[in-house]
């Protein structure tokens, strides 16, 4: 007993003086353990260590629904446009609650698409930069369409801009390795051409594992000096007094300590203070802290399964993407081989256009076990319900492997906005003056303060939260970011310098989330969609739903 108890006080004393070094050598540990999916089997726990991995520009609503619910400026009118959004304006103008927000026009969405882009490259010159070891794969993303493409759909449009390509459904099927599968039932057709009737493939997207690359961002920044507090959960945000009193703030958002040191008292669990000018919410589903983002977006759960080691049989391979590709545009075949990964186990991201969608890649390792997601619920179920779910998903994609034993399945939830765009901006609860800017010692226009968000991003999070920590960092620092300043935005007088303001301009955060029949009004709304999309996919005649954004 003696020596047990002197060598835990060793270990205990070791480990005070030296915690940086034994906290790198469990990051360590982990991010070995995720490269090679062997993590606990607990159902709820590998939710933040997993996500899916896909690193895709863009944002949760696809840029031609941007642009359908877009004003143009031109006709001074908005199209027709069947979507949840619209309805929505609809109601509140019969109702007679005008909605202040201003419409944005078409260059705004496309400038903010564009924005995403840049954001990769600049994500990806990150991680050369700092050696992030994160598993980073250029393999490219597949979307496919379970819908049967009108004759006058935008959607199948090339978009030349960066490079997409359209695929035909057999193309689809080749590079997914959804190829004719023989069962011994019937024909064996089922699995050729059924499910997709086609889809798109943009190169410019990769994978990464997303645990290997958070670690790696906060290395990088602690190397700058930053410090990171991962166990202080803050559990109040107040405004120091001898600012309150100034902008006339609520009580319950009032600090009645006189020995503020900054514009803003955060209060931890553990009882611990901090003062300061800048407070940055990035709390995703869990936003306590403000009243404005509580209710402004649902809680949607998702979930993922990591199949068993397939080995050779892994439906994904870098070997049919570049056939397929090759066939398409033969003269592009040199210069995609000098972005394409080097791995040998590289494969396509793949995602289709369910409303609950599915989306799946590859281990990237020679394992070959396939990382499967699906699902949109508004409440947590049991985990043999889930795993049985996910396993009908993945048995509709590929009903070869409909016996393959599920190693791990996890799940969480998203914040998702209404409109599904993230929400990106300065909370005015907290400051009313959000343009108050003062100079710093260098010259640069500095924000004298505020509260700012930057959640919201539905389950589309690598690329766009890279985007939007770079506008935050802008805004507060008061630099110009924007890539252009439109001449729609010069016509409305909103002659913006930064991105954050658009965000903030044209995407607040809605005022109301259908709260206290949020959950259930989403769920209906789910089991409708998914109703629709089987009902479409057994070929009945269904009318098409409004655009859920």
């Amino acid at each position: 007993m003696r020596r047990l108890l002197y060598w835990k006080l060793q270990r205990s004393v070791m480990e005070r003086q030296d915690v940086r070094k034994a906290r790198r050598r469990l990051k360590k540990e982990l991010i070995l353990f995720m490269n090679e999916i062997i993590i606990s089997d607990r159902f709820r726990l590998s939710v933040i260590f997993f996500n899916k991995g896909m690193v895709v520009p863009g944002f949760q609503v696809p840029l031609e629904n941007l642009e359908m619910n877009a004003y143009d400026y031109e006709s001074k009118d908005t199209a027709e446009v069947s979507s949840i959004p619209s309805m929505m304006r609809t109601v509140e103008t019969s109702l007679g609650i005008h909605d202040t927000t201003p419409r944005y026009p078409k260059a705004v969405a496309q400038e903010l698409y564009d924005a995403t882009y840049v954001a990769l490259e600049r994500l990806r010159d990150v991680v050369k930069k700092y050696n992030i070891d994160c598993d980073w794969v250029e393999s490219g993303g597949v979307e496919a369409s379970i819908h049967t493409p009108e004759e006058d759909d935008e959607e199948v449009e090339e978009e030349s801009n960066h490079k997409c390509r359209i695929l035909t459904s057999q193309q689809v099927n080749q590079i997914m390795g959804r190829q004719i599968v023989s069962s011994g039932k019937g024909n064996g057709t089922d699995n050729k051409h059924g499910l997709y009737k086609w889809g798109e493939y943009d190169p410019s997207c990769a994978g990464v594992n997303p645990f290997a690359l958070t670690v790696g961002l906060a290395d990088a920044v602690e190397g700058w000096g930053v410090k990171i507090y991962e166990y202080a959960k803050v559990a109040k945000l107040e405004k120091c007094s001898h600012y309150s009193s100034q902008t006339g703030e609520p009580p319950d958002q009032q600090s009645t300590d006189t020995s503020c040191k900054g514009k803003y008292k955060l209060s931890t669990k553990e009882g611990h203070v901090i003062h300061c000018d800048h407070v940055v919410l990035c709390t995703g589903a869990e936003s306590g802290l403000s009243k404005r983002l509580s209710k402004s977006f649902v809680p949607v759960y998702t979930w993922m399964a990591a199949t068993e080691p397939l080995y050779d049989k892994c439906p994904l391979n870098k070997e049919a993407t570049e056939r397929v590709l090759s066939e398409l545009n033969p003269r592009e075949q040199s210069s995609r081989k000098e972005t394409t990964s080097s791995s040998p186990y590289a494969a396509p991201m793949c995602g289709d256009d369910h409303f609950a969608l599915n989306y799946w890649r590859n281990s990237n390792n020679k394992e070959g076990r396939l990382l499967f997601g699906s699902l949109c619920d508004s409440f947590s179920f049991p985990p043999l319900f889930i795993s049985w779910r996910l396993r009908n998903a993945l048995t509709e994609v590929y009903p070869h492997l409909s016996n393959v034993r599920f190693d791990h399945v996890w799940g969480g939830k998203l914040a998702v906005a209404l409109n599904s765009m993230p929400i990106v901006g300065r909370d005015v609860d907290y400051d009313n003056d959000i343009e108050s800017h003062v100079k710093s010692s260098t010259g640069k226009s500095v924000t004298e303060g505020g509260v700012w968000y930057n959640i919201g991003f539905a389950g589309h999070g690598i690329v766009p939260t890279a985007l939007a920590g770079s506008v935050i960092a802008n805004a507060i620092l008061g630099i110009p970011d924007r890539l252009t300043l439109n001449e729609a935005s010069k016509k409305d007088g909103m002659q913006h310098e930064q991105l954050w303001q658009l965000f903030h301009t044209y995407f607040p955060p809605p005022s109301w989330n259908g709260h206290p029949y949020s959950r259930v009004g989403s769920c209906a709304m789910f089991m409708l969609y998914n109703i629709f999309d089987w009902l479409g996919k057994k070929g009945l005649p269904v009318p098409r739903l409004p655009e859920i954004w």
